[in-house]
């Protein structure tokens, strides 16, 4: 009987150490997309702006604030 309970323990420790799989959390996606956003240089004032505020006129890459000055 002592066996059998020694060679379970053994089973379940192999068990949790190679066979279980561990849960994954997933980052919300605004929070994915901060972090994976390229930048951009501005051709009006030639900041690098995150690409989500760059707005595109007549070719060139405006960033919002020099968008709003104007």
């Amino acid at each position: 009987m002592g066996k059998l309970i020694f060679f379970l323990l053994i089973g379940a420790a192999v068990y949790f150490m190679f066979f279980k799989k561990n849960k994954v959390v997933n980052k919300p996606k605004n929070e994915q997309k901060d972090e994976n956003t390229d930048l951009i240089m501005c051709d009006k004032c030639k900041t690098f702006v995150p690409e989500n505020e760059i707005k595109k006129i007549n070719g060139k890459n405006i960033c919002k604030e020099c968008y709003d000055n104007s």
